[in-house]
């Protein structure tokens, strides 16, 4: 049983994640889900939770400490696509090849790098960070990466992309910290850190079960002659980028004889990809008619629940390490 409460979350993402694309064959649970649920609601939902729960003091103290968001940011938007640009080029003809770019040009996380590094005991504060500025540049950074690995031009509302980012990311992230301002709300929140960690989890849990349920139909329509080879090796794909921007961003900090706690939050954010916008991507009417393949939805689910089954085993492992260290 204990072991059954500390990994809920993995044994809850393989109950949702299959169940999910099997749910989105349903027409109408499609179409509800489609119509009816906006994960933007969960996302800000998450980053409040986070915001509400985390000292001002942190985010002081890392923004005095750039060269870990630095080391983050450029395994995140740099590393990581050029990787993924190599894979591509190694088989270009593949169904998944461009899901692979997809999912290693988009942002990082909005939610669960945060979650993930506080639960490790590392600087979530850093997290948020990263994931402000990746995505706040990402009306910039996915068309570069797009058009230099793809050759394809995608037209991004910059505006637009501001105006969702001001939205769901620092509207939460400044109501959290406003509201901290108030010594009851401050210790309340501090009381339940636990239970409102537990709560954020769950949000990322309704996010990838959307996505799962988007993702089904294309999957059962497109699938037809795809080989279980073929799927091993695209997981096996997504865990060798997600290793390497794991190891990268620990390593990197620590080379650098940053904070164990910096190590942490670099490690996770620098890792971690955000799925509603690389299932955006893939799915886009404009990469579709340029030939992307519908398979390419296929690397970002993959990634995005490879990632968040590896790190929640990952977590533990690194509390040990911190305690030795």
């Amino acid at each position: 049983m204990p072991h059954l409460l500390r990994h809920w979350f993995v044994y809850s993402l393989l109950i949702v994640i299959p169940g999910g694309m099997a749910a989105g064959r349903v027409p109408w649970i499609h179409q509800f889900v489609g119509t009816a649920v906006n994960t933007q609601v969960y996302v800000f939902a998450v980053l409040f939770c986070m915001a509400i729960t985390l000292p001002l003091a942190h985010l002081k103290q890392t923004a005095t400490r750039p060269l870990s968001v630095l080391l983050a940011l450029g395994v995140n938007a740099i590393l990581l696509p050029l990787l993924a640009w190599g894979l591509f080029l190694l088989h270009p003809t593949s169904p998944f090849a461009a899901g692979l770019l997809i999912v290693a040009v988009v942002p990082s996380t909005m939610a669960s790098a945060a979650v993930w590094t506080r639960r490790a005991g590392g600087n979530d504060a850093l997290c948020l960070i990263v994931t402000l500025i990746t995505n706040g540049g990402c009306f910039l950074i996915i068309p570069f990466w797009l058009w230099l690995t793809l050759g394809t031009s995608v037209p991004i509302n910059a505006p637009e992309l501001m105006k969702k980012l001001l939205l769901i990311a620092l509207l939460p992230m400044g109501l959290g910290q406003f509201l901290r301002s108030f010594r009851p709300v401050r210790a309340l929140a501090d009381r339940n850190r636990m239970r409102i960690g537990v709560l954020a989890q769950a949000g990322i849990l309704i996010i990838v079960t959307v996505g799962s349920i988007r993702t089904g139909p294309v999957l059962a329509e497109s699938s037809a002659g795809l080989s279980f080879v073929a799927l091993l090796m695209v997981l096996g794909q997504c865990l060798l980028l997600h290793a390497i921007g794991l190891a990268c961003g620990w390593w990197g900090i620590r080379w650098m004889r940053g904070r164990p706690e910096d190590a942490i939050g670099a490690m996770f954010s620098g890792s971690q990809k955000t799925l509603p916008i690389a299932v955006d991507l893939a799915t886009s009417p404009i990469l579709l008619a340029g030939g992307l393949s519908p398979l390419a939805i296929l690397p970002p689910l993959m990634f995005h629940a490879m990632q968040l089954i590896v790190d929640s085993f990952l977590i533990e492992q690194v509390r040990i390490r911190q305690v030795h260290d």
